[in-house]
């Protein structure tokens, strides 16, 4: 099958001076396919056929003109006439995509979760990462900072010794007292962390202790009740069984 001469098809379109459909008839090609590669490829037909009815017969009023071949046609015959003064240019329609979704791929917790997830848009590595943090990670790192911290302090006071300028010796004196209160902040946020781990242990043991009293009260009271015959191995009698059973007995 032949591949259709677009280009060919194109000058006639942009000429307007056939319809559609004997344009489709001439190049062997559907209406709908004009339409669709003039739309894609933004193609401005010149002037539009016009078309009338004379009661149930339709008359289309078409110059005598008509294109060759399609291998015959050529470039220069598009016409150098502008469009009439009284219409109007088509709208070139910007491609804009507008049905994406708000979040792309790579970032499923925002989706799922809100919050922090879809405000900050972290990505899923990140959050995975977070969820799995612990207190001792955190402990981790105020510690590390200390020691950062105090190495930046002990290379600063050496290039003060060296300073000459005042305002060097004040900017190195900034950062000295700067990173001095950073090591303390990070010392009471490393003892906060250490007494809630303590914390943490002992709340653990505590409730370890109270699991353990609860089954050795559990086994006694067991114990009671198959001593007095309310559970004889053959399932739970009543209490009032049991009453009935000591007045038997008396």
């Amino acid at each position: 099958m032949a591949k259709p001469d677009w280009e060919a098809i194109e000058t006639a379109y942009r000429a307007g001076i056939m319809s559609l459909r004997d344009i489709g008839a001439l190049y062997g090609v559907t209406e709908g396919a004009i339409r669709k590669k003039a739309k894609k490829l933004e193609w401005v037909r010149k002037n539009i056929t016009q078309v009338r009815k004379n009661g149930t017969q339709k008359n289309t009023v078409r110059t005598t003109r008509r294109p060759a071949s399609s291998g015959a046609v050529q470039k220069h015959s598009r016409p150098e006439s502008g469009p009439p003064a009284d219409t109007k240019p088509e709208a070139v329609r910007k491609k804009v995509v507008t049905n994406h979704p708000p979040f792309q791929p790579g970032n499923q917790y925002a989706l799922k979760h809100g919050g922090y997830a879809r405000r900050l848009l972290l990505k899923d590595e990140v959050v995975e990462d977070a969820r799995a943090l612990t207190l001792e990670d955190e402990l981790f790192r105020l510690r590390a900072n200390n020691l950062m911290a105090a190495e930046n302090i002990g290379r600063w006071f050496t290039l003060l010794e060296d300073a000459e300028e005042e305002q060097q010796r004040k900017i190195l004196m900034d950062n000295i007292s700067a990173a001095e209160k950073a090591m303390m902040r990070n010392t009471v946020r490393i003892e906060s962390i250490v007494g809630m781990l303590a914390t943490v242990s002992k709340i653990h043991a505590d409730t370890d202790y109270r699991l353990a009293a609860t089954d050795k009260v559990s086994l006694e009271a067991d114990r009671l009740r198959r001593d007095a015959g309310i559970d004889d191995g053959n399932g739970e009698r009543d209490l009032n069984d049991f009453y009935a059973d000591i007045q038997t007995d008396a």
